[in-house]
Parts: C-alpha cells; structure tokens; sequence
C-alpha cells in the first residue's frame, strides 16, 4: 500500500476511534466522579512510569530494524522476546519490594488503592502492554496497516463497551467498589487486546519468540534505542509530574478535575498518531526530495488540524465539560483552556522528532525533552501551590512549546531544510486535499 493511501485511510480510523475512546472515558469519569477519577490517574501515572522504565524504547527500535531489514523482524522478535522474559521476573520482585516497604507503598499506591490486589493490576496491566506493544510494533515495521488500524478500532470499541456496560449499572454498586470495578473494566479490556494480538502474530508473522542473550546482537540495538529510552525518561516527566504535584498540593479531587482537563486534550493526539505510525516506516528507509514534500505536507494537515480543533474546544469548553461530566467538573474548563496551546506544540513535536531521528540527530531530541523537563519542574513547583490546576496547565504549555522549537532549530539549522513550509496548510493544500479524497471516495463525485 503506497504512502499516500496507508496515511488516508488510517486517519478515517481515528474518527470512530476518537468518538470511541471520549465515550469510555466520559462514562468512566461519570462513574468514578473527581476523588475517584484523581485516583485512578494516579494508579495509572504509576503503570505508565513502570511501562516507560521497563520498556527500554524497544517498541520504537523494533519498528526502526524491521523496517531497516526490509520488514524481516526475525531479530526484533528473539530481541522482544528476550525483554519479556526479563521483565516477567523484574516486575513482580519490583512490585513486591513497593508493597513490603510501608514508604514505597504509600508513595506508589494513592490511599484508595492499597491493598495488594490494585499492584496485580498493574502487574498484568505492564506485562500484557508490553507484548501489545512489542507485537504491534512488528506490524507497524512490516507495514501491515490495515492489520493495525483493525486492532485500533476493536480496541476502541471494547473500551466503549465496557464502560458503558459499567455506567448502566453503576447505581447498583457499592461506593467501595467503584474504582475496583473500573480497573477490572480496563484490564479486561487489556487481557482480550492481548489474547487477539497474540492470535494475529501467529497467523501473520508465526516466529516462535525464542529469547535473544547473544551480547554481539543486542549491543548494537540497545546502543540505539537508549538514547531514545533516556529521552522518553525525561519525557515522562513533562507529562506526568504535573499529576504529582497536583496530587501532593491540591488533592484528589482537583487531581480528577485535572484528569478531565489533560484527557480532553489528549484526545487530539489521535491527529497525529495515525501520521506518525505510518510515516514511520517510510521515513527510516532512504529519503529523498518527493517524499520530504509529502512528509511537510503531512506536518502541515497535522498542525493545521489539531489548532483547528483546540480553539474550537476551548469556546465551547464551559458549556461541553459540565454537560458530558457533571457541574462538579466546570473546574476543569480552564485548565483545559490554558493546556490546549500546549497540545498543539505536542501534536507538531510527535511528527518533527521523526524526521530529526532520520536525520541522524537523535540526540536532540533528548535536549529537547530535558528542556521541556527543567521547565516543567520549576514551573510546576512554583505555579501548581499558588495557582492550583491552572497553574499545572500554564507550566506544561510552556514546557511543551520546548519539545516542538528545538526539533524545528534542527531540522533548520543541523539539516538545512527550510520550517516555514511545514506549519500550516497553504491555498494549495486544499486542493490536494480535495483531490486526495475524490480518488480515494470516487463515489463523492458521482451524479
């Protein structure tokens, strides 16, 4: 499938997709309520970090050698499988150290969730995310995009139903019970994603997954990826450092209404993460001046978008946030407003950081994130205690603005290639636009 046609009809996913997911988690947070939503964005904000440290960024070098090996990921699966070894022991001797340690306890787990079955959550919540992510990866370097944009839409609509399965019978649930319930209703939802992964790698790729120790094959992988891995570190914390000081300044309850904010916003990356995963594999084979135009092209229907859709949430921000989720988070209206300038600097780095890792200046990016992670620290400790959630998104718009100009300074000044050009769309664009869907949706332009 060419370039242009895999980018099209991945991006008509992401409308069901994003109805999708916005019902899951507008029913979910109408069911959890601020306290209880304050609290699952913890539980969460701790399975990402274990995630993200135990990940190693090899999704995204799995990606970059299958496609280098022309699609073959015979290496990357002995390499996938070699990490899901070692964190099936790593994981449960980390989790255990967190629950014996009354200190580690009450700093990982929020009050809500400490009794040990919440650590199982998360135990089986990073082990199955992690072959997801590892299996779907393979795909993405294989391109088999319709196989991914399949999984993406299922994943979606199961979410969907769950919670609103979960909604339907919340008055007859114990208020104890919600958050358990909630987490039952995510892992499930994570344990079936897997089981059909799991079926789809051995129809479609049907390599036993025989672990990789050999010193001479993962050096040269991991001296790739940990640059990246060190990057995604320091990212983690622009994105979830603000949950922390929320949670240790302000409460669980603004941390809810916190949640709400940053999840509405969060939903435009749904924009650029269809550009980005197809681009992906393209861009790390051999560049050249057609597909520099296309991948501009692409940036500039991606910020256009995005900008697009953030001032139109946040003018109807105060009348669509207490209708989808009670009064009680009208609190929420302005923080997503601050935050939402913030998403579009992120929705443009995600597409710009690719082209800099093609360029062979990867470790730029990691200035980037640990620009965006000193501003993201002070800000957040000096503007959080005085100014509460808006303060936490006026810190993160700003910090996130540092992980789009430096990739920009980059692509400018390392790679001589003109930015100007990759803002926003141009009178020519909407023509090519148009003529894009016509050839794609012929019957658009039937009598």
């Amino acid at each position: 499938m060419s370039l242009k046609r895999s980018i099209f009809y991945t991006f008509l996913t992401q409308a069901p997709n994003l109805f999708l997911f916005f019902i899951a988690s507008t029913l979910m947070t109408r069911v959890l309520g601020d306290e209880g939503r304050g609290a699952y964005a913890l539980l969460q904000n701790q399975t990402a970090l274990l995630s993200m440290l135990l990940g190693f960024n090899l999704g995204f070098g799995i990606t970059y050698f299958t496609s280098k090996d022309h699609g073959d990921p015979r290496r990357m699966v002995r390499i996938a499988a070699s990490a899901i070894c070692l964190n099936l022991v790593v994981v449960p001797i980390l989790l255990a150290m967190i629950y014996w340690n009354t200190g580690l306890r009450q700093l990982f787990l929020p009050k809500e969730a400490a009794h040990w079955a919440f650590l199982l959550y998360v135990l089986f919540t990073v082990i199955l995310g992690q072959i997801t992510s590892f299996i779907g990866n393979i795909m993405l370097g294989m391109k088999k995009f319709r196989m991914l944009n399949r999984m993406s839409i299922f994943n979606a609509a199961l979410s969907a139903t769950g919670f609103t399965i979960l909604y339907l019978l919340r008055n007859r649930i114990e208020p104890t019970h919600v958050l358990p319930l909630v987490l039952a209703v995510a892992l499930s939802c994570v344990l079936l994603q897997s089981i059909l992964w799991c079926i789809i790698y051995i129809r479609v790729v049907g390599i036993l997954p025989i672990p990789e120790w050999d010193w001479s094959v993962l050096r040269p992988f991991l001296a790739f990826v940990l640059v990246g891995y060190v990057s995604n570190i320091i990212n983690l914390i622009n994105y979830r450092f603000d949950i922390w000081v929320v949670g240790s300044y302000a409460g669980t309850a603004q941390l809810g209404l916190y949640a709400v904010a940053v999840g509405m916003g969060q939903l435009f990356f749904y924009v650029p993460e269809p550009f980005s995963r197809v681009v992906q594999p393209y861009l790390y084979g051999d560049m050249d001046k057609v597909l520099l135009d296309k991948f501009k092209f692409i940036v500039r229907i991606n910020l256009t978008s995005v900008a697009v859709l953030s001032i139109m949430l946040g003018g109807v921000a105060p009348w669509l946030i207490p209708l989808l989720f009670g009064k009680t988070f009208t609190g929420s209206v302005i923080a997503l407003q601050w935050l939402l300038p913030g998403i579009v600097f992120v929705s443009g780095s995600k597409l710009i950081s690719l082209l800099v890792v093609q360029g062979g200046y990867i470790r730029f990016n990691l200035v980037a994130t640990a620009i965006a992670a000193a501003l993201t620290i002070a800000l957040d400790l000096v503007l959080i205690p005085r100014w509460g959630i808006i303060g936490a998104s006026i810190a993160s718009s700003i910090s996130y603005l540092a992980l789009l100009v430096v990739p920009f300074m980059v692509i400018r000044y390392k790679m001589h290639i003109p930015i100007w050009d990759m803002l926003f769309l141009r009178p020519s664009d909407l023509a090519r636009i148009r003529a894009l869907v016509f050839a794609r949706l012929p019957f658009l332009t039937s009598k």
